[in-house]
């Protein structure tokens, strides 16, 4: 396909294509919204778009209007072939198969809010180690008492009260931090989520060079990682749907911005959900568990390592599709 045909090809076909959106639109709620009337068009302008779609796959080298076509075809398909509602069990089972499969299928966009965020520990902790007079810069307010204690201190016995005490201040601030970082990526094409980011790994940073100091980096780490592997990865994923926001307004492709952003906003609030979820779970294991001096070290060592293994099995693996059966020598003889 020439340039010119290639443009009159898209003037031809595009009013089919939008109207094909406007239809995906009214079906998403639920397809009885369509008319009859409707519900023919849709079928007969999904029909076209895969006509389409194979016309420019074999004669167009636009990757993005081939992008396009696909992303518009798929949707169809999955609006025309929509599953019947599961019952309440089926859906709350698939909740952790939805979330484990978001979680992969945005895997660059976590990777990218994990760089920043360890991207900005490793920072903080290089420029403490060459200039240690840049500490007042870094750390500042009560985070200098809060830092002191982590340096002399030492935790007490959790009793009950103060366990739910913290565990209630923890399940109310926590996922504060989460929704503030992925809830400033649309508004600021990403770049507020990375400040955040950047900011919270820079005191994580800050923080292990302080307790370097006085050789209780195990100390620290001993302490924060029981409950820091669910949490930590839950800011890491609301970053991750912050850019996967930002991302939609900075490259929206063939849709307008706006199309874009509601495009990416079904991953967005599932990785947000996300988030949410595992600052929940982490905060009775903080209030309990990672600051209670009765729990020995080497117990909080071997929860650190099973957890960390048991989640990344879960995010790695976890609703993957199953192998089709091999078929046996004999039956493909036959």
């Amino acid at each position: 396909m020439s340039e010119l045909n290639e443009i009159e090809f898209v003037s031809r076909r595009e009013a089919e294509w939008r109207r094909l959106v406007l239809l995906c639109d009214k079906a998403d709620v639920s397809p009885s919204y369509l008319e009859p009337s409707e519900l023919h068009e849709f079928v007969r302008l999904y029909r076209r778009v895969s006509t389409d779609l194979a016309l420019a796959r074999g004669r167009s080298v636009n990757a993005e209007l081939i992008e396009f076509l696909n992303r518009l075809l798929a949707r169809a398909y999955g609006l025309l072939y929509r599953r019947p509602k599961r019952s309440l069990r089926g859906a709350l089972t698939a909740i952790p198969q939805v979330a484990a499969q978001t979680f992969r299928a945005n895997a660059w966009f976590l990777i990218a809010s994990a760089a920043v965020f360890l991207g900005g520990g490793a920072l903080s902790y290089l420029i403490l180690s060459v200039l240690p007079e840049a500490q007042a810069q870094l750390i500042t307010g009560e985070w200098q008492t809060v830092f002191e204690h982590w340096k002399h201190g030492e935790f007490d016995p959790t009793e009950l009260d103060r366990g739910m005490g913290m565990t209630g201040y923890y399940l109310s601030n926590n996922p504060l931090a989460a929704m503030s970082a992925a809830s400033v990526g649309a508004a600021s094409f990403g770049l507020l989520t990375f400040f955040s980011l950047l900011m919270n790994g820079s005191l994580l940073g800050a923080l292990t060079y302080e307790m370097a100091t006085v050789g209780r980096v195990g100390y620290l780490y001993l302490s924060i990682l029981p409950h820091g592997i669910p949490e930590l990865t839950g800011l890491v994923v609301a970053g991750g749907s912050g850019f996967r926001l930002g991302w939609a307004l900075i490259h929206p492709g063939r849709y307008t911005r706006g199309q874009s952003l509601r495009e990416a906003g079904r991953d967005a609030l599932i990785l947000l959900m996300i988030a949410f979820t595992l600052m929940l779970i982490a905060a009775p294991i903080e209030g309990f568990f990672s600051f209670n001096a009765i729990v020995p070290a080497s117990v909080k060592g071997g929860f650190i390592v099973i957890t960390a293994v048991l989640w990344t099995l879960f995010w790695g693996f976890y609703g993957r599709p199953k192998p089709e059966p091999v078929a046996s020598a004999s039956k493909a003889r036959a």
